[in-house]
């Protein structure tokens, strides 16, 4: 391969997989970032200024990935598997980020070998999810890790988007009649839906190793899901605070299903939220300007939180 006079969006390639499996391009990947931080602690003696050592602790190398919602396996699913968060917080994931030729109109076409970065074991560390009327609806993951290894190898050209039908995934694409909403926001306008989660993940070493043997999640996780609905009223959550003893206020606990569909109304992907408590109401919008003013459901979901895909390679 001839010397790149630049990097853009046709030369590079992500693909990902459970920890030591072959990886899957991702498809309608929309940017990657990787970032490498080494922690370097210092360490002086008396007698001088001068720095003594400086001692290099845990490195950490985080790799981001947005995708656009088309259909194909999730990031998340291809990193994890199936099953829910809880029961995939244990695996460790991989990750192929490749850089190619500028002048190839497909990664794949590159006649050589290509710059590749390769992340085995990193471990989820975050996700998100966004929903909008006015944009593409997309995925974004954080993995993180130690360790990184710098070589050569190939990456796949991600699929052709379809002809058929569309292949990106936005507003219409929300299913309403299998999407299972809380009462606050059933039947309203939703302007915007979101889902997001911090695994917390901290490291864990033993004694004669320096590199970590396993990162686990933090439990309980906290899982935070926000609906924007356009107002067409105030809020009608009341607030009635009891002044008697043995009393309390309570808040109902409501399963939700975000249910996705394709141009032709098959199912495509399912997000299962449960015990979704309401956390917050904010009533905002309508000014001068001449905006509609707006509702904002917030819940919190502790540990129950699973993304399905109908697509292959998803579990």
């Amino acid at each position: 391969i001839m010397a790149n006079k630049r990097v853009f969006y046709a030369s590079q390639g992500v693909a990902v997989a459970q920890s030591g499996a072959s990886t899957t391009t991702v498809t309608g990947a929309q940017s990657v970032t990787m970032n490498t931080n080494f922690n370097l602690e210092q360490v002086f003696q008396l007698g001088q200024p001068a720095v003594y050592d400086n001692v290099v602790g845990d490195p950490s190398v985080e790799v981001s990935i947005t995708k656009a919602l088309d259909g194909q396996p999730l990031i998340y699913n291809l990193a994890c598997g199936s099953g829910s968060l809880v029961a995939t917080s244990d695996r460790a994931s991989k990750v192929n980020f490749c850089v190619g030729s500028d002048t190839e109109d497909n990664i794949g076409d590159n006649a050589g070998t290509i710059t590749n970065i390769t992340c085995d074991p990193i471990y989820l560390q975050s996700l998100s999810y966004n929903f909008a009327v006015d944009g593409d609806f997309t995925e974004e993951v954080t993995l993180v890790g130690l360790s990184k290894s710098v070589g050569t190898g190939t990456v796949s050209t991600p699929a052709s988007g379809l002809t058929t039908r569309q292949t990106v995934l936005r507003r219409q694409n929300f299913n309403q009649t299998s999407s299972d909403l809380p009462s606050e926001v059933d039947g309203k306008n939703i302007q915007s839906i979101s889902i997001s989660a911090d695994l917390g993940r901290e490291s864990m070493y033993k004694m004669g190793r320096f590199k970590e043997f396993h990162r686990y999640v933090n439990f309980p996780l906290e899982i935070s899901l926000d609906f924007e609905v356009i107002a067409d009223d105030l809020d009608s959550i009341g607030v009635d605070i009891p002044d008697a003893s043995c009393s309390g206020l309570n808040l109902e606990k409501q399963d939700c299903t975000i249910a996705l569909c394709d141009s032709e109304g098959s199912g495509t992907y399912t997000f299962t939220l449960g015990d979704a408590t309401l956390t917050s109401v904010a009533f905002g919008g309508g000014d001068t300007g001449g905006g509609n003013a707006t509702l904002t459901f917030s819940y919190v979901v502790y540990n129950t939180f699973t993304a399905a895909s109908t697509a292959a390679h998803a579990g």
